[in-house]
């Protein structure tokens, strides 16, 4: 069986893309990057919330530790370069624990017109977490302290009714 020069040449110039092909191939990959950006962005703005003017309000990172043999629960919340004064704690009436504040820009020297940011990484404004406390927590037995840019919140794991035993009569 003799293949054909013409057929050769015929398969090879089939493999060679064409210029209508090209383009379509790079207006895909035009669009597969510009999503992939715009998937990047959503994950970087997903920790803040907008506020009215556009105002950003950001949820700091957290991490709760509830261990079996703790009467209580820890909460770890990142807020390095937050005064403490600037830290409030108000526990709602749906048994939430609302975290807010401020992390103000610190600026040494007053920002001018030539003055140029070419990395801004560090989230400033107000931010907010909410966790959810036992039912009936009060804010009396919530304990909380700063220690090198970290809040440690903590609470007890079941509110003091809870914990109260109930009486059972034998009916023997």
């Amino acid at each position: 069986m003799t293949v054909s020069t013409t057929s050769l040449i015929a398969n090879k110039l089939s493999r060679i893309p064409s210029s209508q092909e090209e383009r379509f191939r790079a207006l895909d990959r035009d669009l597969a990057r510009r999503y992939v950006m715009l998937l990047l962005h959503q994950a970087r703005t997903s920790e803040a919330r907008r506020l009215g003017q556009g105002e950003l309000l950001y949820r700091p990172r957290v991490e709760i530790c509830d261990s079996r043999t703790s009467s209580r629960i820890t909460a770890t919340i990142e807020l390095p370069g937050v005064n403490v004064e600037d830290i409030t704690l108000q526990v709602g009436t749906n048994s939430t624990l609302r975290i807010s504040g401020e992390r103000k820009r610190r600026i040494s020297p007053a920002p001018g017109p030539d003055t140029k940011y070419p990395f801004q990484e560090i989230k400033y404004g107000k931010y907010e977490r909410v966790l959810q406390l036992p039912e009936g927590t009060m804010m009396s037995t919530i304990s909380a302290a700063v220690d090198n840019g970290l809040l440690v919140v903590s609470w007890p794991r079941l509110p003091p009714s809870a914990t109260a035993s109930v009486a059972t009569s034998d009916r023997s």
